[in-house]
């Protein structure tokens, strides 16, 4: 159970990368209470929509964007008036300019709305609009392309490529949030066939907006991520990975720099009125499709299959992605804190919405674009992050191969729990047990170590442990704040928590990674373990967990479930630096308490696995005191007798039981174990584990009921050779 690693992100997982939680969200808005202003706007722009004047539409697309903007109650407020199902419609409207802002309106809703408002479109029918929408792009790229090589283009084809421009940005992010709502919609995408679109859009990446190339890269970083269909989709398209390959190895340097002359040249005289602010920030967004298609690559090729043989993920890694990746480690989250404080007191007021004739979606003010920077450079840092777990995950463990459910194997299962369905008591039940002189044979699979790249590389030269917890540690506004204010700038907070979290979990693969290397490896096992700051670590995850802790009614708020969620990787990374290094680390007797008491406000039952076996190799350490093993194991040997517990946690509390007193000899064995009547207790529990056990389906979880049926002989043979120790 605790050696999962984070090789990869699942939908159901993901903290979705496009919205602001609504509970994140001031002013009563998260609460549905909506502006009486905007109330009253709401009924003439809905009629406007179906106005014989497409000027008319177009304009009321528009304003629809604006008035809903992170204001959740008013975006309800129009679903109630099924505003999504109009503009659906207006997909199919005639008039290109029509459509462009009608796609724009959707995709800020389901950037807004996020995963109810995605199911809600699937359920009215985008789908097929979206396969007409993606034909129509294409055959327009496809003539665009080939009607402007080396000519100049008349004003018709340059309007239809600014449409063109527009309609792919919005159609792929659309695409993108969809393939991220649940998994009913991801197969739906799945189904467009989108592949070929995506990467048509990369291939003409020279000549198309830098917008819609890093649309599509988004997109296909979210579809190759838990989604064989698609990665086999991508890897069978024509020239798919000479183009993905082809967007690593190119430089983003010029590319950011040409948007930067571009956008200084833009401003002209309206740059002292509005001020520079962004001048310094750099647009990002070539960087940020870089390191996107790093992570498709990635997805879509496992290092030694048959496909590597012509793309060499591991040459691509050490070579270009991971330097790559390595330059954005050292962002100074504080000063970017600060940043945005000052930027957010330059936006326009709230409440100022204009309506006027030339409304557009996307129209910002230069405060809101340099927010927006901020925000991209932060989300390339998770992405790369993320790319950069994969490469840490060096645990290469066999998958569980699913039982065949042959008639014969499934009346057999079925005899088998028929046998134990019979009731015996604790005594009977320990008389049938093991003898403890024979030992159980246990199939032990070593984990093959193979990371990404060399270990000392990521340890010693890239000093990864030091730069991972550096961008663990919280800022102020790391969350939403608990007093059901809102956060200053609520997408830097979202982006701040996924941020802290994608480091934490980089950190746990690689300290899992450090501590399989130890037994395997003969020479320079002990510099290896010297080269991580153990106590280091140590300290800052305990400074976090009890930044956390310290608003305990927080931890079971809406809004606020980033907070568990850093919480449980941070004691992943405890127990990763017990796995390293146990003898190198001061204990407090409050470090020991803490893990105890977080253990029931935890949700996930992998992050309870960790604890517990964090707290028994605490107390097994060599110099761990009588008084700290007693408190450590007065608590373990409670749970099994007398909590309820998920299967999961039962066995690891039992295991942790085993392995803290299976050696008599220890010195807090006699003043704990013995004098505190641990051998009864257990005795006592024997016919509950077995019960417990049995309720697992070995056809749905055949691994946890092995491990299951271990724990329950190991125990009984425990028990009978701890006995045997009296006589």
């Amino acid at each position: 159970m605790g050696k999962a690693q984070y090789k990869k992100k699942t939908q159901g997982r993901r903290h979705n990368p496009l919205r602001v939680p609504d509970a994140h969200l001031g002013s009563g808005k998260a609460e549905g209470k909506a502006d009486p202003a905007k109330e009253k706007q709401m009924l003439p722009i809905l009629n406007k929509l179906k106005s014989p004047d497409h000027a008319d539409r177009t304009w009321a697309c528009a304003a629809i964007c604006t008035l809903i903007q992170n204001d959740a109650a008013t975006r309800r407020l129009f679903q109630s008036r099924n505003v999504v199902g109009e503009l659906i419609e207006r997909l199919s409207d005639s008039v290109d300019e029509v459509l462009v802002e009608a796609s724009g309106a959707l995709r800020n809703l389901a950037i807004d709305g996020g995963h109810e408002l995605c199911g809600e479109m699937a359920n009215k029918g985008i789908m097929s609009h979206l396969t007409v929408l993606i034909g129509k792009i294409a055959n327009t790229i496809d003539s665009l392309s080939s009607s402007s090589q080396g000519q100049k283009l008349t004003d018709e084809q340059f309007q239809n490529r600014k449409h063109l421009l527009s309609l792919a940005e919005n159609v792929i992010s659309l695409i993108w949030s969809l393939a991220e709502a649940n998994p009913k919609t991801l197969q739906s995408v799945n189904a467009l066939g989108c592949e070929g679109l995506l990467i048509k859009v990369l291939a003409g990446r020279e000549s198309l907006s830098l917008g819609v190339t890093l649309a599509a890269s988004q997109a296909l970083y979210s579809l190759t991520q838990d989604n064989p269909p698609f990665r086999k989709a991508v890897v069978n398209y024509p020239n798919a990975l000479e183009t993905i390959i082809s967007v690593i190895e190119q430089d983003h340097v010029p590319v950011e720099s040409s948007q930067n002359a571009k956008a200084r040249k833009g401003k002209g005289k309206d740059k002292q009125a509005n001020g520079d602010a962004q001048d310094d920030l750099p647009d990002g967004r070539a960087l940020l499709r870089r390191i996107l298609i790093s992570g498709v690559i990635r997805n879509c090729v496992l290092v030694g299959s048959r496909t590597d043989e012509r793309v060499n993920v591991a040459g691509l890694t050490s070579g270009t992605i991971l330097p790559l990746v390595n330059g954005l480690l050292d962002v100074n989250l504080m000063n970017v804190v600060n940043r945005v404080q000052g930027l957010v007191q330059q936006l326009p007021k709230e409440g100022t919405v204009n309506l006027g004739k030339d409304l557009k979606t996307d129209h910002q003010s230069p405060a809101e674009v340099s927010l927006e920077r901020i925000e991209r450079n932060l989300t390339t840092v998770i992405i790369g992050l993320e790319v950069l777990t994969s490469i840490c995950a060096g645990l290469e463990e066999e998958e569980e191969e699913p039982m065949i459910n042959t008639a014969e194997a499934i009346a057999q299962e079925e005899d088998e729990d028929e046998d134990m369905e019979e009731m015996f008591a604790d005594e009977d039940l320990i008389e049938m047990g093991r003898d403890p002189s024979f030992a159980i044979e246990e199939e032990v699979h070593t984990p093959t170590v193979n990371p990404g790249a060399t270990l000392s590389h990521l340890l010693s030269t890239l000093q990864l442990p030091t730069r991972l917890t550096a961008l663990s540690n919280l800022t102020p506004h790391s969350f939403p704040p608990a007093n059901n204010q809102p956060s200053p700038h609520p997408p830097t907070t979202s982006v701040l928590s996924v941020l802290h979290l994608r480091a934490l979990e980089a950190l746990n693969n690689l300290l899992l990674t450090t501590a399989a290397s130890l037994p395997t490896r003969s020479d320079g096992v002990s510099q290896l373990a010297a080269s991580v700051p153990v106590q280091q670590i140590w300290s800052s995850m305990f400074g976090l967990v009890g930044t956390i802790g310290s608003e305990p009614d927080a931890l079971k708020m809406k809004g606020q479930e980033m907070r568990v969620d850093v919480l449980e990787m941070a004691l992943g990374c405890v127990w990763g630096t017990v796995k390293v290094a146990p003898a190198q680390l001061d204990v407090q007797n409050n470090h020991v308490q803490t893990l105890i008491d977080s253990i029931s406000v935890l949700k996930a039952d992998v992050a309870k696995v960790r604890v517990i076996e964090a707290l028994s190799a605490l107390a097994s350490r060599q110099n761990v005191s009588v008084e700290e093993n007693k408190v450590i194991g007065s608590w373990l040997i409670q749970l099994p007798t007398t909590s309820t517990l998920s299967t999961e946690v039962l066995i690891a509390s039992l295991n942790a039981i085993i392995d803290m007193y299976a050696d008599e000899t220890r010195s807090y064995d006699n003043p704990v174990f013995v004098q505190c009547g641990f051998l009864e207790q257990l005795s006592g529990i024997v016919a509950k584990v077995r019960s417990e056990i049995k309720k697992i389906d070995k056809r749905k979880s055949r691994q946890l009921r092995t491990q299951g049926e271990e724990v329950y002989e190991n125990l009984v043979a425990f028990i009978k050779y701890r006995r045997s120790l009296r006589q």
